[in-house]
């Protein structure tokens, strides 16, 4: 830019406050944001692109928190909550935003209609067994695999891997 100070033009200025468009496309979060624009964790101490962080947390629309990879090598974005099953349904929503509804095949019928869902909550990502009728493990490194109870929900964390069955598993990415 002319006239602009050496260094300056690569910096984006910092998020500014949401406007009533931004929360109608998705909840807001309350974020720390480096010099650079990205948001972060309240909690954070920096941000992953390596510049610092400005002291002051905002709201800002939440952003990705991760993707997940199914065994079938398909990559969904973490950017609203979902349903997994052979033949997933709501019966309600909560929040008034219907999750994303993703099918896998089950020809043993090992995985249930609904059989898990992932829920964004905040900077979580979170995952609940839906009463599947063969249950779902969950996969943590430096932990032995553990069956989750019927509509228990754990707090998912970057690498995990959820096993529903017939050799579909869901493995959690890029996590904040």
């Amino acid at each position: 830019m002319k006239g602009s100070l050496p260094g300056l033009s690569a910096q984006r200025p910092p998020v500014a406050a949401p406007t009533r468009d931004d929360a109608a496309n998705g909840p807001l979060v309350l974020a720390r944001v480096c010099v650079q624009g990205h948001p972060n964790p309240p909690t954070a101490a920096h941000c992953a692109c390596g510049a610092s962080l400005l002291p002051d947390a905002v709201q800002v629309p939440r952003p990705r928190l991760g993707r997940m990879r199914l065994s079938t090598g398909e990559l969904l974005d973490l950017d609203q909550s979902m349903v997994i099953g052979r033949q997933p349904s709501v019966s309600r929503v909560q929040g008034g935003v219907m999750p994303r509804l993703v099918q896998v095949a089950s020809p043993g019928g090992d995985i249930s209609r609904s059989h898990v869902e992932v829920r964004l909550e905040g900077w979580h990502v979170m995952l609940c067994d839906l009463k599947a009728t063969n249950g779902t493990v969950l996969v943590r490194e430096g932990q032995p695999p553990r069956r989750l109870a019927q509509n228990e929900m754990a707090i998912l964390l970057d690498g995990d891997i959820a096993e529903l069955g017939d050799n579909i598993s869901l493995r959690f990415e890029e996590i904040p």
